[in-house]
């Protein structure tokens, strides 16, 4: 059985669609092929032709296997209108594949997902990361007063199309329960880690270093706590100078507020260093290097429903964490006791909460000791495999 992945805006090796979904598909005796952007610009420049040996100004390669699962590239991007214009390029290389099921992975892919279940007669399953409605009341890049209309035409699209795929995959219970109305065959598949990728030894015998390392990993902007961080750490380094910020991943900072510019006194006055987007393969070493890691993201509509994935991970390493008091992030850290609770947007509480683990050693390894027994007894992708191959086997009648 051949399976067709698509994403029109993820990077290919993807932690959930490559490492987690289509790993576990291959390792399950499908084929297994995966459309998406290349992840870089050929020759310096957005978008450029394919070749067959991508390299340096000379195009970006067709195709390569990594893993056992073969990636064909459509053009790379770095604004929208690209990503737009690769739909047509996606949907073509979908149709030449002739696979037996297809599996999509963005909001922009619902027509493309919609026209090859028409076309091609083959089940379409739409993988639903975050409530998109939600996250587009939001986004700097839509004009104010045009959100909550976009919002709303963009929620009654996805859930007419909802009822005509094969399947959906969602991201939580909660998001779960609001698309089986609409179709009642899939699973939420939780984005937790993978226990092999996540081996980390239990935090008593992890060795740190003296100077303190605060780590936010993931993609950050303002509602993820980017101004939050900015303004805490100058407080953080009053009372711990030798302590340190890691931003790891990418900067959003369309929506920050001006009074943070320059960004470089910013950074420079609260130590905090920008490491930006890294392949998933160097995360472990990252999450390593950390005595204290941040989920302060803010109480917007998506994050109240959600997981934030970089908090299991926080876990899986034997991190104490400092996050955000509300949704999933309070339930989790309460009821594990894997870490301090902040007040959303207050700089003045996150500083506190990370000052308290500096402080107390002793008490930051407890934290630290309950995350890593809760990843390894309840939240590793192990278990969200076995629902993610049920439906498969639903789908395609096996």
């Amino acid at each position: 059985m051949k399976i067709c992945i698509l994403t029109s805006a993820h990077p290919p090796l993807d932690a959930r669609i490559f490492y987690k979904e289509a790993c576990s598909l291959h390792k399950a005796g499908y084929e297994v092929v995966l459309i998406a952007p290349y992840p870089g610009r050929p020759g310096g420049q957005t978008g450029g032709q394919p070749n067959s040996g991508g390299q340096p100004g000379g195009g970006y390669p067709r195709e390569e296997v990594v893993e056992g699962i073969r990636i064909r590239y459509v053009p790379p991007f770095q604004k929208r209108i690209q990503r737009i214009l690769n739909l047509k390029a996606i949907y073509q290389a979908a149709v030449e594949e002739k696979a037996d099921l297809y599996h999509f992975h963005d909001p922009d892919l619902i027509f493309t997902g919609l026209r090859l279940q028409k076309k091609l007669g083959k089940p379409v399953i739409y993988d639903v990361h975050e409530y998109y409605a939600d996250s587009l009341k939001t986004r700097y890049w839509i004009p104010a007063p045009l959100r909550n209309t976009v919002a709303a035409a963009f929620d009654r699209v996805e859930k007419s199309a909802a009822g005509k795929f094969a399947g959906l995959f969602t991201v939580n219970h909660h998001m779960e329960g609001l698309f089986k109305q609409y179709n009642p065959v899939g699973a939420s598949l939780f984005n937790f880690p993978l226990q092999e990728q996540f081996q980390f030894v239990r935090p008593e015998k992890a060795e740190k270093s003296s100077s303190p390392i605060i780590l936010y990993l993931g993609g950050i902007n303002k509602e993820r706590g980017l101004e939050v961080i900015l303004e805490a750490m100058p407080l953080v380094c009053k009372k711990h100078p030798k302590a340190r910020c890691l931003l790891v991943g990418p900067l959003e900072l369309g929506d920050l507020d001006e009074r943070f510019q320059p960004l470089e006194n910013w950074l420079k006055k609260g130590n905090v260093d920008v490491l930006g987007k890294v392949p998933y393969s160097q995360v472990p070493d990252i999450l390593k290097s950390a005595q204290i890691a941040l989920v302060p993201l803010l109480p917007t509509l998506n994050y109240q429903k959600a997981i934030p994935v970089k908090l299991i991970e926080y876990m899986a390493a034997g991190l104490p964490v400092v996050g955000s008091r509300f949704g999933y992030i309070e339930q989790i850290l309460l009821e594990d006791n894997c870490g301090r609770l902040a007040e959303p947007g207050d700089p003045k509480s996150l500083a506190q909460e990370i000052c308290y683990l500096l402080d107390n050693p002793a008490q930051a390894l407890t934290y630290a000791q309950n995350g890593w027994d809760a990843f390894h007894n309840k939240y590793s992708w192990e278990s969200e495999e076995k629902k993610l191959l049920a439906v498969y086997e639903q789908v395609l009648g096996r």
